[in-house]
């Protein structure tokens, strides 16, 4: 009989131990330092235009070139965050402001919530004149959605993806399916810029660059018929590209080994090392993918989405 309670409490602490490491729904995901769980920390620079600011309670009339974000997700049930930002005008050729910028910070809790698109973490705040909503992309990238819960679209410079500080390996990484329709087309061309982060991209398509390439700037434009709107060729210009702009045939592929769902932009030059898929998030925003059809994960200064220039 003497050993009966002693097996009742090996049996209580191990199923102790089990709800202990089972991980929660949040949008921080699940990330282990040292086999503990962490926060999860997204930086990135996103432009600064009027619906941005509002949702910071940034003064409507201060000018801002770009705001620099560093969000800290808490695990938990408490969920809260912490969002410090560094925004003002930008010092020319630098990554960096005019006076150092200003800074400020947000702390409030966030909840989540499924969606068509994903799941959506919003940041709640007193202060805040309005929520701010993120889609989560995958473990390492969040974009940040406008208030009718559409992705906000960037500019040349900037963007509004978000990049995990310590990314996951790309191997453990789903792609989303933003959207399954595919974007609906009215103007026979259409251009898409942007700024990406230079190493990992050039590395990937094996093309020299220096080892302090900092970043890429990008000009896609795609053509259509003008009948039709079937899609015709592209026109690529980059910073790798300076003398002469990539062209080529370009089509809308639907399907992906990792989500048959996914909407593809590929672009094939007739040279298949250098032919480049975008992951589509709607008719305003493309992503970057891979050879191996997965997501590139940018930086606090670029990620590497494209941004659709108004007409």
């Amino acid at each position: 009989m003497g050993v009966r309670p002693m097996m009742i409490k090996k049996y209580l602490t191990t199923l102790l131990l089990v709800f202990v490491v089972l991980p929660t729904s949040t949008c921080a995901g699940v990330s282990t330092v040292n086999g503990l769980s962490s926060n999860t920390v997204l930086v990135g620079s996103t432009p600064g235009d009027a619906v941005i600011k509002s949702m910071l309670s940034i003064d409507p009339g201060k000018q801002v070139d770009f705001i620099r974000w560093h969000l800290t997700l808490g695990r938990g049930d408490a969920k809260a965050y912490t969002l410090n930002i560094n925004f003002g005008e930008a010092k020319p050729n630098t990554s960096g402001f005019k006076s150092n910028g200003e800074n400020l910070s947000i702390q409030g809790t966030y909840t989540v919530s499924k969606s068509k698109i994903g799941d959506i973490c919003e940041l709640k705040n007193a202060k805040a004149k309005t929520l701010i909503s993120l889609v989560k992309l995958n473990e390492n990238l969040y974009h940040v959605l406008a208030p009718d819960n559409k992705l906000m679209v960037g500019n040349g410079g900037w963007s509004y993806t978000l990049n995990r500080q310590d990314p996951l390996p790309n191997n453990s990484v789903a792609v989303p399916s933003l959207t399954t329709l595919l974007p609906a087309v009215s103007a026979q061309d259409v251009i898409f810029d942007g700024r990406t982060p230079c190493l990992d991209l050039a590395r990937q398509y094996n093309i020299p660059v220096e080892n302090d390439c900092f970043k890429l700037k990008w000009k896609l434009t795609l053509h259509r018929d003008p009948t039709t709107k079937a899609p015709t060729i592209y026109t690529l210009q980059s910073t790798l590209h300076r003398s002469t702009a990539i062209e080529g045939k370009w089509a809308i592929l639907k399907g992906l080994s990792t989500n048959p769902d996914a909407v593809v932009y590929r672009l094939d030059p007739d040279k298949p090392r250098e032919a480049m898929s975008l992951l589509v998030g709607d008719e305003n925003v493309l992503f970057f993918l891979d050879k191996e059809n997965r997501l590139f994960t940018g930086n606090g200064d670029f990620s590497f989405t494209l941004n659709r220039r108004p007409q």
